[in-house]
Parts: structure tokens; sequence; C-alpha cells
């Protein structure tokens, strides 16, 4: 053995007792001695600062530690679950409350609602004159283009949530239909809808929206009343027909 295998085998095994390291050690005229006993010593001293006694209870203590720190881990990641569930369950509530305020402040339902301290104008069966009916379309800035459709029995001026209305009855086939025109309301979303007992009709007209309700009266009644309206209104050159 020369002197680089040895000291390449104390630097990785010092404390071998290999003995043909041991015979290089005592037989070597080139330091190899002294380098063991520096490799010895330094094991000695790494030896030294290592041997720490260790406290009493420090596994229980490093047991209890690591317990604890799952728990908490666990404990942290069921909070971050439960804070994202609440914010999913927020979200959702905030959306149907949104949807509940834009439903119950649609047209239609604004509409619906306005009808409970109207119910007595369905009753009347007395014809207005057509001056009559004309005067109440000019107090909302409207003249009439045409007779109105059936017999008008009702006319007045009301107020549906924000908007300015004039609210006319027709009778059709003896039936009550309620007319509800909003001059220069021109955003409204066409189509027909049921609610609170209520059937209803949105039309578009060109300087305005006109909103029919009725409780009973046939789809035929509701197409008369609403080609008859959009006639009287827009001035439209339509057949109405009872």
């Amino acid at each position: 053995m020369n002197c680089l295998d040895f000291r390449r085998r104390i630097g990785s095994e010092p404390r071998s007792r290999d003995p043909e390291l041991l015979a290089h050690r005592d037989t070597c005229r080139e330091g190899c001695a002294a380098f063991w006993q520096r490799a010895q010593r330094f094991e000695d001293d790494m030896e030294a600062a290592m041997a720490v006694p260790v406290p009493e209870g420090l596994a229980d203590r490093i047991l209890l530690a690591q317990a604890t720190g799952e728990r908490r881990v666990q404990v942290t990641r069921r909070r971050a679950w439960m804070a994202m569930a609440a914010s999913v369950l927020i979200a959702f509530a905030g959306v149907g409350m949104m949807w509940r305020y834009t439903d119950q402040h649609s047209l239609e339902a604004m509409a619906v609602a306005h009808m409970p301290g109207e119910m007595d104008a369905l009753a009347l069966t007395r014809p207005m004159t057509d001056d009559q009916v004309e005067a109440g379309f000019v107090g909302r800035a409207t003249r009439l283009k045409g007779p109105a459709p059936g017999m008008v029995t009702y006319v007045h001026d009301c107020v549906v949530g924000q908007y300015p209305v004039v609210h006319a009855v027709t009778r059709m086939d003896d039936e009550p239909v309620v007319a509800l025109y909003m001059p220069g309301k021109m955003d409204g979303k066409p189509g027909t809808f049921h609610r609170d007992g209520w059937d209803g009709r949105e039309v578009q007209l060109r300087g305005g929206t006109l909103l029919l309700l009725a409780q009973g009266p046939s789809h035929k009644a509701m197409d008369i009343a609403e080609r008859g309206w959009r006639a009287a209104i827009d001035g439209e050159n339509l057949t109405v027909s009872l």
C-alpha cells in the first residue's frame, strides 16, 4: 500500500483497524503516522462535540410536536376548505339575492303588484266615450292614432314602479283585459308570462311599451287586444274584430 492509498482510506474510514493500514502507518517514513494521528484527533473532537446528553422525555416531546404540527396542518386545511365552501355559498346567496331583486323589480312583477289596488276597475261595464279615452292618453303626452279596441270601461293615469303609465281596461267577450301603456319606455322584452294568477303579454311599440294583463280570457282575446291597442297607439292599419 502506498501513501496515497493509505490517506484515501483513512479519509473515508478514520477508525479502520485494517492490518494493512496499520502496517503502513507503522513503517511509513513520509508522515503517514502523523496524518493518522490528526485524523484520530479530529474524530475524537467530533465525537466529543456530538456527545450531548439527551434531555429526559425528548423523544416524547418530539412525537408530541410532530403530532401537534400534523393537527395544525389538518386544521389549516379544514379551515381553508371551510372558507372556500363559505365563499361559494356566499356567492350563490349573492346571485340568488340579485336574481330575486331583479325579478321583483322586473316590469311584469311591478305590473302585477300594481293590480290589487285596481281590482274595482275590472268590474266596470259602462263604456267610456272616445273623448274620455283620448283624454286619458293625452294626460301622458300620448295621442291615439285610431279607435281603442273593444269596449273601454276605464282609463286612468297611474304609476307602475317608476314608470308613468296609461292604465286602461277593455272588455273582450265581456271579460276585462288590462292595458298598461308606458310612453317612452323602449327597453322592453316582448313575450308572454304567467305570474300570481295573471296572464301577461309585453309588447314593444314605436313610442313605448304596452303590457297586457288578464285573468281568464282566451289567447284570442289577448291577441285582439294587442292588435287593437297597437293600431290605436301606433296607427298601424290592422283589422281588429271581436
